[in-house]
């Protein structure tokens, strides 16, 4: 066997790094026997969409000039941002040149819900929150699921960075996006006078281009008509120049398959970051649903799928089977076996990937565990902190496993 050494090189330098710089921790399966560290891979169904990301991967940590988008959607479990964070961390710290911007935000204190605690926001004026979650909440939903309302005729909002770990998180390009249904308001920002910028206005969006880097920003909204009109806004967009991985969390507590189905502006502004890979942790509430059939859920996904590879066909798509759980804290919910079944024929039938966590986590029954060691709370369907921590390195090191898999050098 002939191994080409500049490959060699570069898988002993993953290794490395990892082991030596980053801030990822290799999950600690003595500390936690549960965990099935035999199944926390990946199961790849069709490579085609899997190795083109792992190549742009490639150019990324040998030559630092890609930009990759990951998206990661879910519910309750993803809305919070700690598993997303922590793969956030994962992925922008392991290697040199891996971080870019914080991507996808909402500022979840205007429709007085809880939210990612790396960004802070603050506002003045009066909102109404509305979620796709919730069946009575009427649209118009985007890419999140979560919209507030303006009820005042003018609001400030501000968004600061807290804390960041990644010193690429300062952005020069913000995307607001909304929906004015009369073209009654003024979408302005309010920076100091030192920083000038340019505006671009698109589809139901405006993006704000900045001459240098900015960690904070004010968004006004001012009506300047007198004619009905109702303004949702939609979340913001952070970007910079930075080359890297920039991982988008969308998220909204109670989401379901189908809640995502009604985002009338799912594609459009999902259009507006193509995702290289998305990360699918929907399930959880679909299987504590009394009416749940399985072959409902399977066409709703089905569904999700294609609009997301509408905007991008070459996407590399992941399903995340639902934690274990109990349902009512009376007994284990084993709808989960139906999801998962599910979610693997989906995978096979559309060339998806799996990252079976239900399998990982220890299989049925197992949150019991998890929430003797304090990984679960004690309405064992949620994580703790140190839960979600856990569960996202494990999540890291499965897609490293399949990463480094790829870079095996050949004859």
């Amino acid at each position: 066997m002939i191994i080409k050494p500049k490959i060699l090189l570069f898988v002993i330098f993953v290794y490395s790094y990892i082991n030596l710089h980053s801030q990822f921790s290799y999950p600690n399966y003595f500390k936690y026997p549960f965990i099935n560290q035999v199944e926390n891979h990946l199961k790849i169904y069709g490579t085609k969409s899997w190795t083109q990301f792992f190549k742009k991967l490639d150019s990324q940590y040998l030559n630092g000039n890609e930009k990759i988008n990951i998206m990661h959607f879910g519910g309750s479990h993803i809305q919070a941002d700690i598993w997303s964070n922590k793969m956030r961390t994962n992925f922008q710290n392991t290697l040199p040149h891996n971080q870019s911007g914080r991507g996808f935000i909402f500022p979840f204190r205007l429709i007085n819900s809880n939210g990612s605690s790396s960004v802070k926001s603050s506002h003045i004026g009066r909102w109404k929150g509305f979620r796709n979650s919730v069946n009575s909440h009427s649209g118009p939903f985007g890419l999140l699921g979560a919209r507030a309302e303006l009820i005042d005729s003018f609001s400030v909002i501000k968004v600061w960075n807290d804390h960041s770990l990644n010193s690429c998180e300062s952005f020069n390009s913000l995307t607001v996006f909304y929906k004015d249904s009369s073209n009654s308001y003024d979408v302005n920002v309010l920076v100091d006078s030192g920083n000038t910028f340019s505006t671009s206005r698109q589809r139901e969006s405006i993006t704000f281009s900045f001459e240098k880097t900015i960690d904070s920003i004010a968004i006004e909204v001012k009506k300047n008509k007198s004619t009905v009109s109702n303004f949702s806004f939609f979340g913001l967009l952070l970007d910079n120049d930075c080359k890297g991985i920039t991982y988008h969390s969308i998220g909204v507590n109670g989401a379901s398959v189908k809640s995502y189905l009604r985002g009338e502006d799912f594609t459009h502004q999902l259009a507006l970051i193509k995702p290289d890979l998305v990360i699918l942790s929907i399930g959880i509430n679909d299987a504590y649903e009394e009416n749940f059939n399985d072959e409902y859920f399977y066409s709703s996904y089905d569904s999700l799928i294609n609009k997301i590879r509408s905007v991008n066909p070459q996407v590399a798509i992941l399903l995340t089977t639902n934690n274990d759980s109990y349902y009512k804290r009376e007994y284990p919910n084993q709808r989960a076996l139906q999801v998962q079944k599910k979610m693997y024929e989906l995978a096979e039938n559309k060339d998806l990937a799996v990252w079976d966590m239900f399998e990982v986590m220890g299989g049925l029954n197992s949150i019991r565990n998890w929430e003797k060691n304090n990984l679960a709370k004690k309405d064992l369907i949620h994580l703790t902190a140190k839960g979600y921590n856990l569960i996202g390195d494990l999540l890291f090191e499965a897609l490293m496993k399949s990463y480094l898999k790829h870079k095996k050098p050949h004859d």
